[in-house]
């Protein structure tokens, strides 16, 4: 008698890439994420890539959205909102305001400003989509809303890559956190091990490359997702044939005595 299971891929788990070292990292790779539905939006499947559950202070998803999906009503959860077009192009109402997103398309929004999204392309959209609380300052005014496109944002020059900060926290003490595209030409890698406070949530957006967390060098390509804890040892290095690029979420200008 056969065994019921003789009909599956003999290889099916080494297939996996998706690594979970609880307070450590975890990477997801594209083929291990699962759907979810959410409240308030139609014709849309979110994967859930990091939340609370992990220890991390936000929560991420990769938003699938069909044609005619979105938002059912406006959202205004009293939270600070990022988005980022991976695919497709999505309609995004601020304040009576509509703005087409395209590939790129970046939003970093204060809280309390009620906005909606439609698909109205006749293809997919795929959206990054991070919520986090916002932590005020006293004396430091919250910023406006940031809508632009990556492809407008300057590279500048970091260690021995080049970066483009698409929230610009550095000299503007009002963003408590940043999102960063970093380009890595092949054989590009970083000049240090970093391991730091800020944690991250972390997107594949082109190439391939080796990420050392932690330990562990592990092989990461395009789609791919990294959630690295507080502290967490981490180092790339870029390989293959073409420019390697990833969008790189962390809290910044705050004072970490509310850990206490």
């Amino acid at each position: 008698m056969a065994h019921k299971f003789a009909s599956l891929d003999a290889d099916i788990t080494s297939r996996s890439r998706s690594i979970t070292k609880p307070g450590s990292y975890m990477i997801l790779g594209q083929a291990d994420r699962v759907n979810s539905k959410l409240p308030n939006w139609r014709d849309t499947n979110a994967k859930v890539m990091t939340t609370p559950v992990l220890g991390a202070k936000f929560v991420e998803y990769e938003m699938f959205i069909q044609p005619g999906g979105g938002t059912k009503q406006p959202v205004n959860d009293g939270l600070q909102h990022f988005l980022f077009v991976l695919e497709g192009e999505i309609s995004f109402e601020l304040a009576g305001q509509v703005h087409e997103l395209t590939v790129g398309g970046t939003v970093w929004l204060p809280p309390n400003q009620p906005y909606s999204l439609t698909n109205n392309s006749g293809a997919l959209t795929r959206m990054l989509w991070l919520r986090r609380r916002y932590i005020e300052l006293e004396g430091i005014a919250i910023p406006e809303p940031i809508i632009t496109n990556e492809k407008n944002v300057e590279a500048m020059p970091e260690d021995t890559y080049v970066e483009k900060h698409l929230i610009p926290y550095d000299n503007e003490l009002g963003y408590d956190m940043a999102f960063n595209l970093l380009i890595f030409e092949p054989g590009t890698h970083f000049g240090f091990v970093e391991s730091h406070i800020m944690e991250h949530g972390l997107y594949m957006l082109d190439g391939r490359g080796f990420y050392y967390l932690n330990g562990d060098l592990i092989e990461v390509k395009k789609d791919d997702y990294i959630y690295m804890a507080p502290f967490c040892p981490q180092y790339f290095a870029a390989t293959g044939w073409e420019t390697g690029r990833y969008i790189l979420y962390k809290d910044v200008n705050r004072d970490y005595i509310d850990e206490l």
